[in-house]
């Protein structure tokens, strides 16, 4: 006695055969890798008018700002800044690092170092019109090192 013949098991060979390689299809559509660095900062990127090669770097500092260590994202800021002096988001990345809104309110001499990166990044030649957008913001935040209202 025949359940299947022939032709029916070749057909439903080729079912899941189709219905195999599309499951793997999908898998591999849906699967998705961060790039992340040697410290597990994750990946940070904003399209900045800096000078050519400093883009690594500040997305470095931004990763760094974006993981709350702000001592070593102002380091990493400030060597963006030494790199290329008139990069106006290196000193908005400086006084971004002086704002914790959610615990340590910034000392008077946070807000006067905040004050001083902003006047340089308002200072600075290379911005584009976004990048003035983001000074200006910082700007208000810091206004007069801090004396305004927030």
């Amino acid at each position: 006695m025949k359940l299947y013949s022939r032709s029916s098991l070749l057909c439903w060979l080729a079912i899941l055969s189709f219905v195999a390689v599309g499951l793997a299809q999908r898998e591999e559509e849906h699967t998705h890798v961060v790039p992340t660095s040697e410290e597990g900062l994750g990946h940070a990127h904003m399209d900045i008018s800096c000078s050519p090669g400093i883009g690594t770097k500040f997305d470095r500092a931004l990763a760094l700002l974006h993981n709350f260590w702000y001592s070593r994202a102002l380091q990493a800021f400030q060597q963006v800044a030494k790199d290329d002096p008139e990069c106006a988001m290196a000193y908005w990345g400086a006084a971004m690092t002086y704002n914790h809104p959610l615990w340590d309110a910034p000392s008077t001499a946070d807000e006067t170092a905040a004050w001083a990166s902003v006047q340089k990044g308002l200072a600075a030649k290379e911005a584009s019109p976004r990048e003035k957008l983001y000074l200006a913001a910082v700007a208000a935040l810091f206004n007069d090192a801090g004396a305004g209202p927030r």
